[in-house]
This record gives structure tokens, sequence and C-alpha cells, in this order.
């Protein structure tokens, strides 16, 4: 009988740290979830390439204004993850310090100038995600507002205005917690060309191909 007990015992005091451990073991980590609204700031560095070509004036020499400078705002949107894929959409805005100046060919000692005023976009975006990191490509409409001037001598400026192009790029961002993640994003932007007359001969005409790549950290908010 005491054998019994004995055995009892020690069977007992063996067994319960088991049992304890069996009822406070941790529940395991819900996978990361990039469904939601997000808001957020990005800042960085962008560098153009502004070719003006002749539009009305034959022995104009093609050349290029390219320029680079900072882009700064901040962006709004929403994804939507279906197992590990991540889709959404963003629209971001930014205002822009991009400004090339060259020699102007037909006027030696003078300057010729592209100016970038703001860029903006609205783009589709398609991402894996890999638990707390999202690796994505994305697409869509993109919008800016440029200046095409000589400044100096001759002080003349050559229309420019809004324009409309495409956008395309990749990125990968990163989720310190459930709502702030911070990431890094390369876009490539083509707005095409467009006519601009002198503003002290009509007659004269040039047209400006725009293309511009950026490269932005962005920090978001997600709700």
């Amino acid at each position: 009988m005491k054998l019994r007990l004995i055995c009892s015992a020690a069977f007992l005091a063996a067994s319960s740290p088991v049992l304890a451990a069996d009822l406070v073991e941790p529940v395991a980590a819900m996978p990361y979830s990039w469904t939601g609204f997000y808001v957020g700031a990005q800042v960085g560095g962008a560098w153009n390439d502004s070719r003006w070509s002749p539009a009305s004036s034959p022995g104009f020499v093609p050349f290029n204004t390219n320029g680079s400078g900072a882009v700064y705002g901040g962006q709004i949107g929403y994804n939507y993850q279906i197992n590990q894929f991540v889709i959404g959409i963003e629209g971001n805005f930014a205002g822009s310090t991009v400004k090339g100046d060259s020699q102007c060919p037909a006027t030696p000692g003078s300057v010729c100038q592209t100016k970038q005023d703001y860029l903006g976009s609205v783009r589709g975006r398609l991402g894996y995600a890999i638990d707390r990191v999202l690796i994505y490509g994305d697409g869509g409409v993109a919008f800016s507002k440029y200046k095409f001037a000589e400044t100096q001598l001759l002080l003349q400026s050559f229309g420019g205005g809004s324009r409309v192009g495409w956008t395309a790029g990749l990125g990968v961002e990163y989720a310190f917690n459930e709502h702030w993640t911070a990431g890094v994003e390369w876009n490539y932007y083509d707005f095409g060309s467009k006519d601009g007359a002198s503003s002290l001969d009509p007659a004269f005409v040039l047209s400006a191909r725009e293309t511009e790549n950026t490269v932005v950290a962005r920090i978001n908010y997600k709700f």
C-alpha cells in the first residue's frame, strides 16, 4: 500500500510540469494583414529628362535640359489581401524642386531651363506579402506641371503647363506593427511631348518631351 502511494505521488510530481506547460502554452501569432485604408507621407529625389526639339523651326538643334531635385508630399490608398497576394489603389501628390539648365544652342551665352512644379498620380498596385514584408509593382495615370523658358539674354517662355502621362514602378514595404509601415519606392514617369510657342515670337514653336525617375522613402498609417 505504501509502495503504491509512493509511486502515485512520484507520477503526479513528474507529470505536473508537463500539464502546466500545456496550460500556459502561448497561442501562435496571427499573420499580419495588409487589408485596410492607409494615409502617409513621402520624400525623395527625382531625375528629369527634358528633350527640346523643333516643332516649326527648321535648323533648330535638339538638346536636353536634364535636371534633378526633391519631391515631397503624401499618399492615400487602400489594400486588400487575398492569401499572400495584395491588390490596391493609391493616389499621391508631391511638390517638386526639379530643375534643369542647359546652354541654348541657338543663342550662345543664353540658358534654357525646364522646371517642374508638382507631380501626382493615381495607381493600381499588385503585391506579394511575406507576412510583414510586402513587395509590389504599380502603374497608372500621372499628372505634372512644367515650365520651359530661356532665363538669360532673350528671357522668353515656351508654354509649359499641365501634363498627363503614365507611370509604373516597384516598391517594398515593411509593417512595424499593426498600424505603422514604411518602405522605399521607385517610379518611372512618361509625359510624352507637348508643343509650346515662344512668348517673344509665336511663330517659333518647340516640342518638349518629358520623362522622369523618382525614388522616395514612405511612411504610412494603416487604419
